[in-house]
């Protein structure tokens, strides 16, 4: 089916939106009422994160929390908004050989069972999942190779890189404790440290992890990292891995992997960082993926030690937004003389408005800001109102004057509103005498426009969790685009499950999963249509259907008719995900962009000027040129 495109018609739908009808979004602390309560101490003021995952299987999400040197807690979800207290012994025994910090929970032997990687200074654990909430400690038989005295991390992430059917596992480490770099033309500072690689697990299918980051390619990333994800950034239907880095103003920038198996068949990975113009130099702790502006294009929201960084996704490059779009300053008072320190970010729809919003975490840092009420720095929540953010914290219900570090997003209750995991270190070195973990619980008002979906994916050609798994969910000409990765929490894990806000729309006109491809480049694209809202619906690979086999998209492409008047055919796309396009004019001014899930597009000129463009199709990691007329 062809599919016309009237950009100014699209333009003023969401320009025009009634955004006054909906309900400013609201939350309250529910840390006690659902029995929820934790404790950190962690060390060098690093951890802990929120790390959500059902670990037994039961449909509804669970809790891990790492308590540095004093014990970790599992929490299950009791389906009636509280959670019971089921840690056993061997989230006690860690002790000095490892002061947990946070991790991801992923199935890494494909037993059935969600298993938990717990990142640490010294020596990481690996724990299997054995059922009835027993966990097993299995580090040194599955080949987790960090020694005790060398190991810093931060943070991990996971996914089915080569299309395997295996979680494959990569591990993001911090500073080497007291080696301090001396940067050319600056003073010796404590903030220059020398960093440990990386490391990259690869899944050997047998219990086992192969550590590969030399042959991977992912080596040379030695700058203090504080968050990575596995995520197709460009939605080519192979995992990309995106690394934020610490102390980047002053070593190395954040980095941007790009898997190539879509492109030769092999998967290892190529920095395309500063091709991709998101070479940010930060103190980066947190980044948060999402479609900000409902364009079908993943974007990212960095944090840091001051101003955070809205990166918007232009299909072949990334533009910083952050001035136009409303984004925190980074600065506490209004003579920029104190800067926030931000940590995680976390992006959701909140009020189910179609637009997503944000929790981004502070967390003042003894070293850069010795004071000693953190009440100064507190924990923001900006709302989307057309992509622009506002400030709304003083208006959700909560207020979060904590330490904070990581944070997560689910639904723990079910009731199709989000709801936020908030880790911090308390107050002031010791933590609060409440909980150091907070349970945020949405009380936003459900009303008649405030419609909502929730998605869980199986994949079957690839790891069961389908990592990288997007959906476009289509309501009222609108797209909604989510992915399923692990978030942009601090050491956190969000829920898999996948939420989308719809707004007036009671029903979504069309379902499209775009699942990850396998090992031989075949992915699978399924299609639902007329789906009915305020539901979850769980959703499997249909393997039974023929999935997309990559194909030469340069040497197929049609543009008609030569010269153009009021409309472009472009056909013969062959898109194995979404084909991007955009238009420019001889002066390089880009003039319209969108994208297509079909084969053919028919694009509307009635707005450009006579003249020569250039359009740009970018389909499938290739990226295609061809000239046109209007007349």
């Amino acid at each position: 089916m062809k599919i016309t495109v009237y950009i100014v018609v699209m333009l003023l739908s969401v320009c025009w939106m009634p955004v006054a009808a909906f309900s400013q979004f609201r939350f309250i602390d529910d840390t006690a009422h659902s029995k929820f309560k934790a404790f950190a101490q962690p060390t060098a003021e690093v951890g802990p994160g929120f790390v959500v995952f059902d670990f037994d299987n039961d449909g509804w999400d669970d809790i891990y929390t790492a308590g540095g040197n004093v014990t970790d807690h599992l929490f299950r979800n009791m389906h009636d908004g509280t959670f019971m207290d089921v840690s056993d012994s061997t989230f006690q025994i860690h002790g000095k050989y490892s002061y947990t910090r946070g991790g991801s929970a992923f199935d890494f032997d494909n037993d059935g069972l969600t298993d938990l990687y717990v990142c640490c200074q010294r020596k990481d654990i690996l724990y299997k999942n054995m059922g009835n909430g027993i966990f097993k400690n299995v580090s040194l038989p599955a080949g987790i190779i960090a020694p005790l005295t060398e190991n810093q991390s931060n943070c991990s992430t996971f996914g089915d890189f080569d299309g395997d059917g295996d979680n494959d596992l990569y591990v993001g480490r911090w500073i080497e404790e007291n080696r301090f770099i001396q940067v050319p033309g600056q003073p010796v500072s404590g903030y220059a440290h020398r960093g440990y690689r990386e490391l990259m697990y690869v899944n050997n299918a047998n219990g086992t992890f192969t550590e590969s980051a030399v042959p991977m390619h992912v080596e040379g990333d030695t700058g203090n990292t504080n968050i990575v994800l596995m995520f197709d950034y460009d939605r080519d239907g192979d995992l990309d891995i995106l690394v934020g880095n610490d102390f980047g103003v002053q070593l190395k920038p954040n980095i941007v992997y790009k898997n190539m198996l879509m492109e030769t068949g092999e998967p290892t990975f190529v920095d395309v960082t500063k091709e991709l113009g998101m070479e940010t130099h930060l103190f980066c702790m947190g980044i948060g993926p999402l479609d900000y502006n409902r364009d079908g294009k993943f974007d990212f929201y960095e944090t840091n030690i001051g101003p955070q960084i809205l990166l918007e996704n232009r299909g072949d490059h990334f533009v910083d937004v952050t001035a136009k779009t409303g984004i925190p300053n980074g600065f506490l008072f209004h003579d920029n003389s104190t800067m926030s320190v931000t940590w995680s970010a976390v992006f959701g729809d909140y009020d189910n408005d179609g637009w997503e919003d944000g929790m981004i975490v502070h967390g003042f840092e003894g070293v850069i800001a010795p004071w000693t009420s953190s009440e100064i720095d507190t924990t923001e929540f900006i709302r989307n109102i057309g992509s622009f953010f506002e400030n709304v914290t003083d208006q959700t219900g909560v207020y979060l004057d904590l330490r904070g570090r990581g944070g997560a997003q689910f639904d723990y209750d079910h009731d199709g509103y989000q709801d936020l995991g908030f880790a911090s270190m308390g107050r002031i070195a010791g933590g609060s005498q409440k909980s150091d973990f907070r349970l945020l619980h949405n009380v936003t008002p459900h009303t008649e426009n405030a419609h909502w979906l929730e998605m869980k994916f199986t994949a079957k050609r690839t790891a069961k969790e389908g990592v990288g798994t997007i959906v476009d969910v289509w309501a009222g000409g609108i797209v909604h685009s989510r992915q399923v990765s692990t978030g942009g929490g601090f050491t956190s894990q969000n829920s898999l499950i996948q939420h989308v806000g719809l707004g007036e729309y009671a029903t979504a006109d069309s379902i499209v999963v775009y699942w990850p491809c396998d090992k031989n480049r075949h992915r699978q694209i399924d299609r639902y249509y007329n789906v009915h809202a305020d539901r979850m619906i769980a959703y499997e690979e249909n393997i039974s259907a023929e999935a997309v086999v990559p194909s030469n998209t340069a040497q197929t492409i049609e543009v008609y008719p030569q010269p153009a008047h009021s409309e472009l055919n472009i056909t013969n796309i062959k898109a194995a995900a979404q084909a991007n396009y955009e238009v420019y004019n001889l002066l390089g001014e880009r003039v319209m962009s969108g994208f297509s899930n079909e084969n053919s597009m028919k694009l509307s000129l009635s707005e450009l000027r006579n003249g020569v463009y250039t359009l740009r199709i970018i389909t499938g990691g290739e990226v295609v040129t061809k000239q046109f007329i209007k007349q």
